[in-house]
């Protein structure tokens, strides 16, 4: 790919920078949309990418366009944007850069290696579900096993899956042990062994541990592959051959060596069952995708097709979606993230969807420039043309809704709606869409702990979780505890900047993690306090009082009172109580630990 060359527009400085009119806008140093858009009138036409970054200079949106002056510019224009998260965006923009390049092509693979490097908080993010189990098989082991694994890691090993349960994985897996005769144990095991194990005795494995072929580990790896191509889904030219061997045997009255080559066959049929035959007769490679949305979040499944078997079926969630967006939108992040990454075997441990590259994408819909992805993926995007395709289309529909409805059940989110209320009722400069809470756990300091819950977009993101043993601090502290949290969490940048920090606590709790975080010139997150209801402990009066649940904010002197059953309630205090949670959980299990170690 070739840059002919960079251009940089930047606004003023902020301190000096004008301030948008709107009164809908946010308060700090914002540049007015008319600069914005005079800036965006003196770009050229070229293809491109354009990096939208606020005024720290870091990176809000990452965008292509094979037209940078018209892309750039309907970002700026005066009439409002129908996308709730696009008008923030705009709200938030400082300055922005664009790279121009060659052809619209080389725009999409430096836009996606771009989101990539900087993870841009307004960027839809695709991430894979890895809970599902596959089978490993570590090649460069001398004699390989195949393995059964939840985890994969890009240590050189190939991985067949995901299947869809455990238990058809397993039998997978013991029905080509028993076919091939392939060895099971542990490396540890393997290496020590001095004599046949029992499962050798019983000629279910060839033993290469003791046997001559342990010498001869071309002979081990000529079976192995065998077992190799019934899961890339070749299990019909094996069955041919052993069908010829068999017939053979047969002939020459070896009835027992014909058995065993009609118990293999038996065995790779059972397998290909588990594969499930889509298409029979068919010798194309596809991938089929569907995709269901909820609010913000969506889910992907992709159907690994390969001469007409059904390989696997892989799972996908996207984070931070546009609820405005459409779905050809969603497919083309989708598009981008996932295949451009499958041609750089060191980023992808599957190669592109598989171990054989897909000839077709079957959509629900085609993206916009359908012919620049095409280009640039080397892979033909197609829609349902006939019956056969629309069955294929249900079905990854149908695995997408199914994964979608069990996540909602296992996760219990609030949605933009409360995000947005929230920030209306703590009167916030700018929706929050990653608001983190903490809390610290100990007994008159003894075993401190804190922890880090974090909800995105209304939602738990318990893979953000972080998890605090307290270091440096000796006693009962609280203060000093939480400024030693907020200094591990915020001068080592994992990642994103919250928009909104909450402390369990009122005014003296706000106040110091104020100071804290003014302390590590964090400028841009706010903090607020969320004070616990209290019930009032007079048993002299008849009435019992009890007050609601009140929220500190800098600057004010009386708390804003969240009422119950409103949006903003249920969202912060479900964030407050899962950050206590999660520390006491963590507390315990270091506090068992220890007694533990002195018994």
């Amino acid at each position: 790919m070739v840059l002919r060359y960079m251009n940089i527009f930047m606004t003023q400085d902020s301190e000096s920078a004008p301030q948008s009119n709107s009164e809908d806008s946010p308060s700090g140093p914002v540049v007015s949309r008319a600069e914005l858009l005079s800036r965006s009138r003196e770009l050229t036409s070229a293809p491109g990418v354009y990096l939208m970054k606020d005024d720290s200079d870091r990176v809000l949106y990452v965008g292509k366009a094979k037209h940078l002056k018209n892309r750039v510019s309907s970002y700026f224009q005066k009439k409002k944007h129908d996308s709730v998260r696009t008008e923030w965006l705009v709200h938030t923009v400082h300055h922005f850069e664009v790279i121009i390049t060659e052809t619209e092509s080389e725009a999409f693979i430096l836009e996606n290696t771009l989101i990539k490097k900087y993870k841009p908080k307004f960027n839809v993010r695709l991430k894979d579900d890895k809970a599902y189990p596959y089978i490993r098989i570590q090649l460069k082991d001398a004699f390989p096993r195949l393995e059964w694994t939840r985890k994969v890691r890009k240590d050189g090993a190939q991985y067949f899956g995901p299947f869809p349960s455990a238990g058809s994985a397993r039998q997978v897996l013991h029905l080509l042990n028993e076919t091939f005769r392939l060895r099971d144990c542990s490396e540890n095991t393997f290496r020590h062994r001095s004599r046949p194990c029992l499962l050798a005795q019983m000629d279910k494995c060839s033993a290469p541990c003791v046997n001559p072929m342990k010498d001869q580990p071309e002979v081990y790896s000529e079976t192995l592959q065998k077992a190799i191509d019934v899961l890339e889904g070749k299990g019909d030219e094996l069955i041919q051959s052993l069908e010829i061997q068999m017939n053979q045997a047969s002939e020459a009255m070896e009835y027992e060596k014909a058995a065993e080559f009609r118990d293999q066959i038996q065995n790779i049929q059972m397998v290909t069952e588990v594969q499930s035959v889509l298409e029979a007769g068919m010798d194309r490679h596809r991938d089929v995708l569907g995709i269901s949305r909820r609010e913000t979040h969506a889910h992907a499944t992709l159907l690994i097709v390969r001469s007409g078997k059904l390989l696997s079926v892989r799972h996908f969630d996207f984070y931070n979606i546009d609820p405005q967006g459409s779905s050809s939108e969603l497919i083309e992040d989708f598009l981008s993230q996932y295949y451009f990454d499958s041609q750089n075997p060191d980023d992808h441990p599957f190669g592109i969807g598989g171990p054989v590259a897909p000839q077709e994408i079957l959509l629900p819909d085609l993206p916009k420039d359908v012919d620049v992805y095409e280009r640039a993926l080397g892979i033909r995007l197609i829609q349902a043309d006939g019956d056969r395709d629309d069955q294929l289309l249900r079905a990854a529909q149908a695995n997408a809704d199914h994964a979608m409805e069990a996540k909602a059940k296992r996760t219990t989110g609030h949605g933009m709606g409360a995000v947005e209320e929230v920030m209306k009722k703590l009167h916030l400069s700018r929706i929050p869409q990653r608001i983190e809470c903490y809390d610290i756990s100990n007994i008159s300091g003894e075993d401190a702990v804190a922890s880090r819950v974090v909800f995105v977009d209304g939602n738990p993101q318990k893979d953000l979780y972080r998890r605090y043993k307290i270091k440096t601090v000796e006693g009962s502290n609280d203060f000093a505890m939480m400024k030693e949290v907020l200094e591990r969490r915020f001068l080592r940048v994992e990642d994103d900047y919250p928009e909104l920090v909450v402390v369990d606590g009122g005014k003296g709790q706000l106040s110091q993690a104020v100071a804290i975080l003014d302390e590590l010139n964090i400028a841009d997150v706010e903090v607020v306090g969320l004070a616990k209801a209290r019930t009032e402990k007079n048993f002299q009066k008849k009435e019992v009082k009890s007050s609601q649940e009140r929220v500190f904010i800098p600057n004010r002197v009386n708390p804003v009172v969240l009422r119950e059953n409103t949006k903003a309630f249920r969202l912060l205090t479900h964030l407050r109580d899962e950050a206590h949670r999660f520390a006491i959980q963590y507390h315990r299990s270091v506090r068992d630990r220890k007694r533990i170690k002195k018994s």
